[in-house]
């Protein structure tokens, strides 16, 4: 069910305070509470609920303001409400009518609304926040100052942000421009980030890796004797029994020493290595341009073994952890580790991309 108040902002003397506590007006938060366009910002969020049925919501003002916040500060859903706890400017923000000790929401109420929102409602917000900002801009008059020794005129132009919508003073240059100068000048700001598009794997680690890899040394071997121009000749050995009780012998370990990982290690980079040598005499036999008997997927991860055994030798041999364009997943090897510092998983694992989000909105 839907329960809204009209947010026409109340102003910063009304908003209650404990005894002796003033709020400064140019604080950032409220100058970007002036500037967003509560009403239209709740238009699009109440799209989604019902106005006959379940129990009554929260305001959308309080709602909408948390969210921002919590984009604004990078914090978690807890540290949000904290945040809005301790602070009294982050309260005015989202439109409580005093500060108050008490927290306003529980933080699973962000979860909620996440899902609930989607991203066709993050789309309305973001251009309904444009628009105002644009709005304001275009109030805002260009005023005309002579310098103090009575020279060149500077002017003074307003600069609006979307974080906080600050009004910032820019001096002109002392050479204008001519207007038969077309060179595009430097202006407004971009934000770059790079982040990943995570996905659902196994949580990589050397001795699983190199199992696996290993496995599918043997299977290609199987594959490639079965379909072999010389069926009688001895399908090579791969000791898979040897390698396979060595392998669960190591996993099984809660926490094995690392020395034991170190040599268990080592074990499967002999085997994968012996197998590798066995698949390369055994495509010997296929000429140059001749296709190779294996199915498309086995051939896609067979190309990737020998790049992942030297990954992991080289990291043995130099007792690293660490290495270049890493590989940590033989059917998607485009998947890269990258450290998000979220909490309860401080690392995730997806194609890495970069993003650019520019002055005027466009991403």
């Amino acid at each position: 069910m839907i329960r809204y108040q009209n947010q026409k902002q109340r102003s910063l003397e009304g908003f209650d305070t404990p005894p002796g506590m003033i709020l400064d007006p140019r604080n950032r938060w409220v100058r970007l509470s002036d500037c967003m366009p509560w009403d239209e910002l709740a238009d699009s969020y109440y799209k989604t609920l019902s106005r006959t049925l379940g129990r009554p919501s929260k305001d959308a003002r309080i709602v909408i303001g948390a969210v921002i916040i919590k984009h604004k500060l990078s914090v978690s859903d807890e540290e949000t409400v904290e945040q809005i706890c301790e602070n009294p400017y982050l309260q005015y923000f989202i439109g409580l009518k005093g500060f108050q000790s008490k927290a306003p929401f529980a933080p699973s109420l962000l979860v909620e609304v996440r899902k609930r929102m989607g991203q066709t409602v993050f789309d309305e917000f973001h251009a309904a926040i444009i628009k105002a900002v644009e709005q304001k801009k275009a109030k805002k008059p260009v005023k005309v100052d002579q310098d103090n020794d009575g020279g060149s005129p500077g002017r003074m132009a307003s600069n609006y942000s979307e974080d906080d919508c600050h009004i910032a003073a820019v001096p002109a240059t002392a050479k204008q421009s001519s207007p038969s100068d077309k060179t595009p000048r430097n202006q407004g700001k971009m934000i770059i980030d790079a982040t990943v598009a995570e996905q659902a794997i196994r949580f990589p680690t050397d001795l699983g890796l190199l199992n696996e890899a290993r496995e599918l040394s043997e299977h290609i071997i199987d594959v490639l004797h079965e379909k072999s121009h010389r069926p009688q000749k001895k399908k090579p050995r791969t000791y898979r029994e040897i390698a396979r009780k060595a392998y669960l012998g190591l996993a099984k370990l809660k926490r094995p020493a690392s020395k034991k990982r170190r040599d268990g290690i080592r074990r499967q980079l002999q085997f994968l290595r012996r197998n590798l040598g066995h698949i390369e005499e055994m495509l010997s036999e296929y000429p140059h341009g001749t296709p190779i008997p294996l199915p498309n997927w086995l051939l896609r991860r067979y190309w990737v073994l020998p790049h992942l055994y030297n990954q992991q030798y080289e990291m043995y041999k130099t007792r690293s952890q660490r290495c270049e364009d890493r590989i940590v997943s033989i059917s998607q090897p485009y998947i890269r580790p990258i450290i998000r510092g979220k909490q309860g998983k401080k690392v995730e694992f997806g194609a890495k991309i970069s993003v650019s989000l520019a002055g005027d909105g466009l991403a």
